[in-house]
């Protein structure tokens, strides 16, 4: 389908950061700059599917977006609701992977108590599929009536301190992540999204026009890294979620719940070549329901020693705190279907 200053610039900011914010999957743009060569990685975008292939799936991803935004919002809800339960029960694959990886982070946990945040999580999409079909609805008049701050004074003047230099808001795949991001515009912040395109290019084009319809931008991945450090020096504020595997050059191993995790430096060597501030911001769903509140982190300081690989794993692991503190709050808010922990130090056993 969305601090306080974070100290320190790059020596030369008026060039290209040396490594780019992370996207939705991580992984992918520049490597550091090494003994004064900049070695690029190419990114690709995703190989399209057969186009017959991708009409079929787009008829079938368009009668069920369609049927969703035909119905009375309340309707569509219970209707997503009930998407979400239906894919717990029937899709194997994920729930094993769900499974597993909450046995990885709350091993004290039964059984039982994996399976009902699991389901939960589940309903959190199905949830969100309705509430992503009824988005184009909101208005900065009726946003309040789905999606508040839960301190708006305290996000006002955080956001209000960041604009001379611009922003990163560290988020993650969590609550209604899509509706974090959204709401940003019509509470007078638009933000940018980093967006890894989708193999079908029709489905893409839904996705990325929806999320753009309140006034954010869509960053394409492939070049992510000069675009983002570009609306950085625009003054702009780039949404940016690091809890997905990265499985390219960029995954550094950093302490995620009780295992190490593959993550994305990527936003850490943003930060640190822009010299921006880092808020986190994480949307929570209040008792099931369609209505969320915007939960703000404590700001994120840091200091750089210079040493470019320390701070980038400094750094990259005090995000990865952030999140997994959200997420043990709020665990069934989470998207534990992803294979965080898929890629594995060198001699380490596969997980999944």
């Amino acid at each position: 389908m969305p601090g306080a200053p974070v100290k320190g610039a790059a020596e030369n900011r008026s060039s290209a950061p040396s490594t780019p914010a992370s996207s939705d999957q991580g992984g992918e743009g520049r490597v550091p700059e090494q003994e004064g060569k900049r070695k690029k990685k190419i990114v690709r975008p995703a190989r399209e599917k057969h186009r017959l292939i991708a009409r079929c799936e787009y008829c079938l991803f368009l009668l069920l977006f369609s049927f969703l935004r035909f119905l009375p919002f309340p309707v569509a809800f219970r209707v997503g609701e009930w998407i979400g339960v239906l894919l717990y029960h029937c899709d194997r694959h994920h729930r094993r992977v769900g499974l597993i990886n909450l046995a990885i982070a709350f091993p004290q946990k039964t059984v039982a108590e994996h399976h009902a945040i699991l389901r939960s999580s589940f309903l959190n999409l199905g949830r969100m599929v309705a509430e992503f079909c009824h988005m184009h609805t909101l208005t900065p008049e009726s946003i309040t009536e789905r999606i508040t701050f839960t301190d708006p004074e305290r996000w006002r003047e955080i956001v209000n301190k960041a604009k001379p230099t611009g922003a990163v808001i560290l988020t993650a795949h969590f609550g209604n992540w899509e509706l974090l991001a959204y709401s940003h515009a019509h509470y007078g912040f638009p933000i940018q999204i980093i967006h890894r395109r989708l193999r079908n290019p029709f489905i893409d084009d839904v996705i990325v026009r929806e999320r753009e319809c309140s006034g954010n931008k869509v960053i394409r991945k492939t070049v992510a890294g000069i675009e983002v450090f570009r609306a950085l020096r625009q003054k702009a504020f780039v949404a940016v979620a690091i809890d997905q595997n990265a499985s390219g050059r960029m995954g550094i191993f950093v302490p995620f719940f009780s295992r190490l995790a593959s993550t994305s430096s990527g936003a850490a060597g943003l930060v640190l070549a822009a010299g921006v501030p880092v808020i986190p911001a994480f949307p929570i769903r209040e008792n099931g329901t369609w209505r969320h509140r915007i939960v703000m982190g404590e700001p994120i300081e840091f200091v750089p020693t210079g040493n470019q690989e320390e701070d980038l794993r400094v750094l990259t692991e005090k995000f990865s705190a952030v999140v997994q503190h959200i997420i043990e709050q709020y665990p069934d808010h989470w998207l534990w279907i992803h294979k965080r922990w898929k890629r594995r130090p060198a001699g380490e056993a596969p997980i999944y």
